[in-house]
């Protein structure tokens, strides 16, 4: 009896110890969601010649914008006398939908408090969306492209019209989805964050630190303790709330 209740655990752990793995790492949402910071890129370039950064903002710290908190996302620093740029190809893929937070990323390394920048979204050449100037003092709203057919996704971005200085444009939560539905894209999400392990939040901001502002100083923040949560209705990301 014991050597079959020793084969049934064996069976049982093979079994779900995996599963449950999966289900952390967000395998349970039919590749529904892709992430652009996931994803390889056929072309990116922003300031002084670097790339995005993936899920943290352009000094290696966690990517804040305004008082939201994003575990995924890209950040550009924007460049004099061209525009910064993520292109990706999406051909075949079977994405619907890209979605993202367009904002400015917060610092507490340097004065970014002064930026301004406005993003592109170009579809097979075709610009076929554009924010208005984006600044530290609005907080992001949910913006959506449609992207069914595309081939070639570009994002562009640019100094919002008056110099580069603290330019550290962000897309929060910046993602692909085969739905076409808000909704749908949202309880896949939730789904993601539930499948997680409690997180253990601290305010380490990174190790690598990439393009500093001349001027340095403070952040547009001071960073602190955090309370996890998801927003109602379109919010698709988790964050902390600042002090």
């Amino acid at each position: 009896m014991k050597k079959v209740l020793i084969i049934i655990l064996a069976v049982l752990s093979a079994i779900l110890i995996p599963g449950t793995a999966a289900l952390a790492a967000g395998e349970n949402n039919n590749e529904m969601i892709t992430y652009l910071s996931d994803m390889e890129w056929t072309g990116a370039e922003i300031y002084n010649g670097a790339v995005p950064s993936r899920d943290e903002n352009v000094a290696g710290e966690e990517l804040w914008l305004y008082d939201m908190y994003f575990d995924k996302g890209v950040c550009l620093h924007a460049m004099p006398g061209k525009n910064a740029y993520i292109e990706v190809d999406i051909e075949g893929k079977g994405f619907k939908t890209f979605c993202a937070y367009p904002g400015t990323a917060e610092s507490e390394k340097f004065n970014v408090t002064m930026a301004s920048v406005r993003f592109m979204f170009i579809v097979d050449g075709k610009t076929v969306k554009k924010t208005d100037v984006v600044t530290p003092k609005e907080r992001p709203s949910l913006l959506t492209v449609d992207v069914s057919g595309c081939k070639k996704f570009r994002i562009e971005m640019d100094d919002g019209g008056d110099g580069i200085s603290g330019d550290w444009g962000a897309l929060g939560d910046a993602l692909f989805s085969t739905s076409d539905s808000v909704e749908e894209i949202t309880a896949a999400l939730e789904a993601r964050d539930a499948a997680k392990p409690a997180e253990s939040w601290d305010d380490d901001p990174g190790q690598n630190l990439a393009i500093a502002e001349p001027n340095g100083g403070c952040g547009g923040f001071a960073g602190g303790a955090a309370a996890l949560g998801i927003t109602a209705g379109a919010a698709l990301a988790m964050r902390k709330k600042k002090k």
